[in-house]
């Protein structure tokens, strides 16, 4: 897996995130970073919320 050191240092989750900058955050990350995968509930959340 690789990680895209400059977009993770430019893109820091915010500390208490909301789900709306949680989702957006990894949305984001899956375009930019394949260091890991989106957490599998998450994902099962972003897509029942529409995004």
């Amino acid at each position: 897996m690789a990680l895209n050191k400059d977009w993770h240092l430019k893109n820091k989750m915010p500390k208490n995130p909301t789900f709306e900058q949680r989702a957006k955050w990894h949305i984001e990350h899956e375009k930019h970073c394949k260091c890991r995968p989106m957490p599998e509930k998450l994902a099962k959340e972003i897509k029942k919320a529409g995004y």
